[in-house]
């Protein structure tokens, strides 16, 4: 989308490029730290949406933390996708898009509107 000359939107793209180190963390608190202070930049969290991401610990962790900072939350359910909605992101009331660039821009929009 950042490259699509027809979309306006702005991206601060903050995906991991590198892994982040957390062997030394057991619990996982360098890497909810870590991930905390991305999601912290962010105006809003998209969540994709893929055939295993509804039973991700990490991804109800994700979209809890996006909505106590305030930031916008929406998902976009990946091409061909058939798994479930996270049940979080429905109890939020966050759009879903589906694979289509029109919904997808929509959402994002629409997240981006109702962050409190």
């Amino acid at each position: 989308m950042a490259q699509n000359p027809n979309i306006e939107i702005e991206f601060y793209e903050t995906s991991l490029k590198t892994p982040i180190n957390s062997i030394n963390s057991k619990d996982g608190a360098y890497l909810r730290q870590t991930l905390k202070q991305k999601i912290g930049r962010a105006s809003v969290l998209v969540c994709l949406i893929g055939n295993a991401t509804a039973s991700s610990e990490w991804v109800e962790w994700g979209i809890l933390t996006a909505k106590e900072l305030g930031k916008g939350l929406c998902g976009v359910r990946l091409k061909d996708s058939q798994g479930r909605t996270p049940q979080v992101l429905r109890a939020v009331g966050a759009p879903v898009a589906d694979w289509d660039m029109g919904q997808i821009v929509a959402a994002i929009e629409c997240a981006a509107a109702r962050r409190c």
